[in-house]
């Protein structure tokens, strides 16, 4: 069985019995970034030293995945990403895709990822909403923003620290004239949302009222 362990997005106290348990039971895991997870399983004093921690990623080459199949397919095995639900660009969707095609056993356990809270905290309707994840760096962006102001729906993206001026710009440069929901930091001491149209929240940006660090969760509203 494969199981998907989801990991304290910020606040490590936001953690699950459920993955404290199979942390606890559980002899190979599969890590975005292992030193992190060691971190975690410390801080929850458990005893990690007969456990096996392979490093996978979403740049992980097509042999390495073999030798996981095989290790999936004669063992149970947990995956977790550095923060969050392991899915997408974290480690996961690759191996989701193995388990369908050879018909392992997974779960998927539920709670924890940025998009959710964001969403229910969003300063607008929510009930129907696109959800576009991060946006491309080069090839493709231009055309990825273009998509958002054609949604009547709001659109959530997640976005780096590095990126999130050059994003709002270009909302901007291409026309977009709505509401931006911005939200930074989710469930530490210092997490910190926004919700105004788009020249107010550029202007927090500007000032560093709306600090730069760490990722953003953006929504997206005409």
């Amino acid at each position: 069985m494969l199981y998907f362990i989801p990991t304290p997005i910020w606040n490590l106290d936001d953690i699950t019995l459920r993955a404290l348990k199979l942390f606890k039971e559980l002899n190979i895991f599969l890590c975005e970034d292992t030193r992190t997870f060691k971190s975690l399983l410390t801080k929850y004093e458990i005893d990690y030293t007969w456990k096996q921690f392979f490093s996978i990623t979403s740049y992980t080459k097509w042999w390495k995945l073999d030798f996981y199949a095989k290790l999936i397919e004669e063992n149970d095995v947990g995956v977790v990403s550095e923060a969050g639900t392991p899915w997408l660009s974290d480690p996961g969707k690759e191996l989701i895709r193995i388990c369908w095609e050879n018909n392992y056993k997974f779960e998927v356990l539920s709670w924890a990822n940025a998009l959710s809270p964001s969403v229910v905290s969003a300063c607008f309707d929510t009930s129907k909403f696109l959800y576009l994840w991060f946006l491309p760096q080069k090839k493709g962006r231009q055309t990825a923003l273009k998509l958002i102001l054609e949604q009547d729906l709001p659109v959530f993206i997640y976005e780096s620290v590095h990126r999130i001026k050059k994003t709002l710009g270009q909302l901007k440069d291409l026309g977009f004239d709505g509401t931006i929901f911005i939200i930074r930091e989710i469930s530490k001491l210092y997490e910190q949302k926004e919700c105004a149209h788009i020249d107010e929240i550029i202007e927090k940006v500007e000032k560093e009222e709306i600090k730069l660090k760490w990722e953003f969760v953006l929504g997206i509203k005409k």
